[in-house]
């Protein structure tokens, strides 16, 4: 097994290129993203429990809207949490296919691509520098996608927030294998 810095770990077979890409995880953030979902996981179950108590229809309307943005909260906080302390990019290129997987404890879907239909393999351009590309590529969430290729026209992203030396490293891997296979 060989490694590129300190997440990216690949081993080369016969006409098979295997790799693992660890998310990036932070102890400090990790601590103030769990902080932050109990704090938030409290305050919700606290307007949970006064939703009870109210009689007032107008009002539990209103609370059911506030709770279902609460969830919807709680369920990405929590999703970004565990892909910090357990997620992984896992690639494989063998032969005329290319399988892809966002593993996170063991979930998540692994999408398989013809090699024969991926063009342009390189960094992913994106937009660079407005609110949302800076969003996207901040520790809170699971994004930040760094490189990218076309399949039947649709830009595929993977990768996720990778420096500039790895990007580079792990994409010349990729080619020189895409180009073999």
């Amino acid at each position: 097994m060989e490694t590129i810095g300190k997440r990216i770990s690949y081993v080369r077979k016969e006409n098979e290129l295997s790799i693992v890409i660890s998310a990036y995880s932070d102890k400090a953030k990790n601590s103030l993203m769990f902080a932050w979902f109990i704090a938030w996981t409290l305050g919700g179950l606290a307007v949970a429990v006064y939703f009870f108590r109210i009689h007032d229809n107008q009002t539990k309307v209103m609370m059911l809207v506030w709770m279902g943005f609460w969830l919807y909260f709680e369920y990405k906080v929590w999703k970004a949490y565990t892909w910090r302390k357990f997620g992984k990019e896992i690639i494989k290129i063998e032969k005329s296919h290319f399988f892809y997987k966002r593993d996170n404890r063991g979930a998540g879907k692994v999408a398989d691509y013809t090699t024969e239909f991926i063009e342009n393999l390189d960094k992913y351009k994106g937009r660079q520098g407005d609110m949302v590309s800076n969003f996207m590529n901040s520790y809170w969430v699971v994004a930040g996608e760094t490189l990218s290729f076309n399949y039947y026209g649709k830009e595929i992203l993977f990768g996720m927030q990778l420096d500039e030396k790895e990007a580079s490293a792990l994409l010349k891997i990729m080619k020189e294998e895409l180009r073999e296979n």
